[in-house]
């Protein structure tokens, strides 16, 4: 049996039997990142949810999914009550479920535009939606 030669030219492939297939390439849909205060990145540990201040944030984040639509993952939300003042504020601390959502096309980068955090189990919080940027 004798093998005949394929050749690639101009973005075609070309069997030897006089055949011409167009060769396409596929680009992997970008995987969005997260803005931490302006900084981007993909499964970050930690998110700022107040860049101002730095009173509100998601810290040791652990991600179960990344995908193209959405992240969601486990953490620590952390903010101050400022009381009697944010310099004399106490920190507290649940545990929260985490999803971003939402990506858009920023500077040509995608990024999750909006973060939703669950008080699994605790009743003294309110699920929370954050505009992230």
């Amino acid at each position: 049996m004798r093998r005949l030669p394929a050749t690639v030219a101009s973005g075609t492939l070309l069997l030897g039997l006089g055949l011409a297939v167009p060769a396409v390439a596929q680009a992997a849909p970008a995987t969005p990142k997260v803005s931490n205060c302006g900084e981007l990145s993909t499964k970050p540990t930690g998110i700022v949810l107040a860049c101002a201040d730095a009173n509100t944030a998601l810290e040791t984040l652990k991600w179960t999914t990344w995908s193209s639509g959405t992240a969601k993952g486990t953490g620590v939300y952390s903010y101050n009550d400022c009381e009697p003042t944010c310099v004399a504020g106490k920190f507290h601390r649940y545990q929260v479920n985490v999803t971003l959502s939402n990506p858009k096309t920023v500077k040509g980068a995608k990024v999750f535009s909006k973060a939703r955090v669950t008080f699994p189990g605790i009743t003294d919080q309110t699920n929370k939606t954050f505009k992230l940027n």
